[in-house]
């Protein structure tokens, strides 16, 4: 007996997301896929089933302007067409990434309908995968597969199966380098609800997208050809602005893999350099008295900290 698996069409998919949010639940969705194979397609087309939708207001590439259109914004749209950025498990410690996580999670109730294209799915935040109610994996251009959580589950946080499925991957693979031609069969996959099939953009729609990306994204940012503060010119500057006590210099220290007790020697040494008379411990903020002044809690300085260019041994 021959297999026939679910097709949908983007439209099915847009009046099921419809459903979810008439029946009060959120709706995250992430797109996965290698470079050119059609993630941002695949959004365009499926984000103008929605009439109300405004690419130019909800198209965003930036961390703070995804936490603000789901925080500000009810029954709307946030589209991240680089949602690796704001979201790597690999910087599961960042303040902003951990400010997101709990703007997705404290304003479920907004009922927006958020979009996240992402190379690989696993390479997200693990925490943020849970969020997430539907992942689609383009495979091919114009071509979808449809994956949803297991749900109901107590005892097990691996709603997406990813010790089953990643055994299955194992399995394929080794078909696929004895045979080239063998076709994976996705259908076998346990979060599997079927393929969608989906156009390309027009000749002008394409043109438009492009356009807003260059923006959005800032490629001519001016910023971008000003030089970059060193690691310690940065700690410095916040220690001197009192925006940094010691859980967020440990915060630092963490991100860029530096050990603690050295990069104090080194900012003694630097302050020491410049004839001042205040030590380390003089410019670190004093919280123990007033938790309001917490790093965790300071935009100013979280986003100071998040600005820093990521290190080295966690870019490669």
């Amino acid at each position: 007996m021959s297999y026939h698996p679910v097709v949908w069409s983007v439209k099915e998919l847009a009046d099921i997301t419809k459903s979810r949010i008439s029946n009060k639940y959120d709706s995250n969705i992430a797109v996965t896929g290698l470079t050119g194979k059609g993630k941002s397609t695949f959004f365009f087309k499926f984000f103008n089933k929605f009439p109300d939708f405004k690419i130019e207001d909800k198209l965003i590439y930036k961390r703070d302007e995804m936490i603000k259109l789901i925080r500000d914004f009810k029954h709307s749209y946030c589209w991240n067409d680089e949602l690796i950025s704001s979201a790597n498990k690999r910087k599961f410690y960042d303040v902003e990434q951990i400010e997101l996580l709990e703007i997705l999670t404290k304003y479920r109730n907004h009922l927006n309908i958020v979009g996240g294209a992402v190379p690989i799915f696993f390479s997200l935040d693990k925490e943020l995968l849970k969020l997430f109610g539907m992942h689609i994996n383009i495979i091919d251009r114009g071509i979808g597969v449809v994956h949803l959580p297991r749900e109901g589950r107590m005892f097990s946080d691996d709603l997406w199966d990813v010790k089953i499925n990643s055994k299955l991957e194992e399995k394929w693979s080794a078909k696929i380098q004895k045979n080239p031609k063998f076709k994976i069969p996705y259908h076998k996959y346990t979060t599997f609800a079927g393929y969608v099939y989906f156009g390309a953009m027009t000749p002008k729609q394409e043109e438009y997208y492009e356009h807003l990306k260059s923006i959005k994204r800032g490629d001519k940012d001016i910023k971008d050809e000003q030089p970059q503060e060193s690691f310690f010119d940065r700690v410095l500057r916040l220690l001197k602005e009192k925006k940094l006590d010691d859980k967020g210099l440990f915060l630092l220290c963490s991100y860029e893999g530096k050990k603690l007790s050295s990069v104090k020697v080194s900012l003694n040494r630097m302050l020491k350099d410049e004839g001042s008379n205040q030590t380390l411990k003089d410019l670190l903020k004093d919280t123990n008295n007033n938790s309001n002044t917490n790093i965790l809690h300071n935009t100013t300085t979280t986003k100071e900290l998040s600005s820093l260019e990521p290190p080295s041994h966690l870019s490669k």
